[in-house]
């Protein structure tokens, strides 16, 4: 009988009861392989991840099929592909920047506050190293400049940010003193642009971001990749000429517009955000 290798790093699933094993168990390794526990191209055995969970092998069959774990007999996590990296960001580009200008006209004072603090709480996160607050903060940023996106959109977006994090994480590791700077200055444009009600600033600022990430991404993970979506699908949004918005037909916003500040204040402002104590704007 071959030997049975056991996970590092993986326990067992505290589950309120038996028959709700799926959910805990799929978001568990869901975050473990987001945050690395589970690195790609590990091999796993069901018989000892099952006993390490502490469920059966019913269940983590169906778990496996729900994340990036490749289904066959030799059961390992799936490894990077940058051809699957370049397609989900071009996606990502596409859809996002459709949910962020959707979402540009009911940007009010709440969520301008709310993507002030995200925005402080990623450079505090970024200072002391602590990725995971990082990620958090990151996430809650993105959903709030997106907000006005419908449920299915939101749903597929958290799906390509999903398969995009792992990779992030790598980028992270390996310049762990400066990933985070050009993201930072890039989130306070998208941020600048939004409360301006720029709304073609606002595209391309995320258009951009998304893209340089995707870029630096594929050059750590596989630099003879020559990427294809990406730049087309950041094309198409360079191209794009303003929407013109019709005062009769555009919707109430759901908040009450905040007092614009000047455009050079405004910068000011957001680039002070990791000096002030509370930036609820």
């Amino acid at each position: 009988m071959p030997r049975v290798v056991q996970v590092p790093d993986i326990r067992k699933v505290d589950l309120p009861e038996a028959r709700q094993a799926i959910p805990y168990v799929h978001a568990y390794l869901r975050e473990c392989i987001l945050n690395g526990t589970l690195s790609p191209g590990t091999k796993l055995s069901q018989v000892s991840l099952a006993a390490q969970l502490g469920i059966s092998r019913t269940p983590l069959r169906e778990v496996l099929r729900m994340v990036e774990i490749e289904p066959n007999q030799r059961t390992r996590v799936a490894g990077l592909d940058p051809a699957e990296l370049d397609d989900v960001y071009a996606s990502r580009i596409l859809l996002e920047t459709l949910a962020l200008s959707m979402t540009i006209g009911h940007f009010g004072a709440k969520a301008r506050a709310e993507a002030k603090r995200m925005l402080t709480a990623m450079r505090r996160a970024a200072k002391t190293g602590d990725f995971d607050a990082w990620f958090g903060a990151h996430t809650d940023y993105h959903r709030v400049c997106t907000a006005a996106a419908g449920e299915a959109m939101q749903r597929q977006l958290r799906a390509f940010a999903d398969r995009t994090t792992r990779y992030i994480r790598i980028y992270q590791l390996s310049e762990p003193n400066s990933w985070q700077t050009a993201g930072d200055a890039e989130h306070a444009a998208i941020l600048e642009a939004l409360i301006a009600d720029d709304e073609q600033g606002a595209l391309t600022e995320m258009a951009h971001h998304l893209e340089r990430t995707a870029l630096r991404v594929l050059a750590d993970c596989a630099p003879d990749f020559t990427p294809v979506a990406v730049p087309h699908a950041v094309a198409l949004i360079d191209r794009q000429p303003p929407i013109a918005r019709s005062p009769a037909t555009e919707a109430p916003a759901t908040e009450a517009p905040a007092t614009e500040a000047p455009a050079s204040s405004l910068a000011a402002e957001l680039r002070s955000l990791p000096e002030t104590a509370d930036s609820t704007g």
